[in-house]
């Protein structure tokens, strides 16, 4: 609704007749009568002009709200996309750390002996037998 009157206000607005624009006209109209309806469509005409300056003023004031809420809200999500940044940075820093201690397990693993397979070792010796005691 609001943009079709905007659009009858900008239509009567490109419509005026001369005579309202155009000042040299009126020093032509000789009749009382003439100068009456003209006086008439010239308050119209001043009252449409003011009410569609109006409307115009409102827009700009909206848009303007607008434009400072989306400046706000770009603000915003460059100081949380720099938080982000920030804390994957750290998490990249962690991971590598795992990895790190990951692959030095891995290494300390591989130079382990084998303890699975249980003929490869000789037997522990009774605890009697350690501390002299027994035979």
């Amino acid at each position: 609704a609001v943009v079709s009157t905007q659009s009858t206000g900008k239509q009567q607005l490109q419509n005026l007749p001369p005579e309202v624009w155009n000042v040299t006209s009126v020093d032509k109209i000789s009749d009382r009568k003439r100068l009456e309806g003209l006086l008439k469509s010239i308050d119209t005409t001043y009252e449409q002009i003011s009410n569609h300056r109006i409307r115009l003023q409102t827009e700009y004031t909206e848009r303007t709200k607008v434009a400072n809420l989306l400046k706000e809200f770009v603000s915003h999500q460059k100081q949380q996309l720099k938080h982000v940044e920030a804390k994957i940075l750290e998490y990249q820093g962690k991971l590598q750390k795992v990895h790190d201690v990951r692959g030095r397990l891995q290494s300390h693993l591989t130079s382990l002996p084998d303890l699975t397979g249980g003929g490869s070792l000789a037997p522990l010796p009774e605890p009697g037998s350690l501390f002299g005691g027994g035979e």
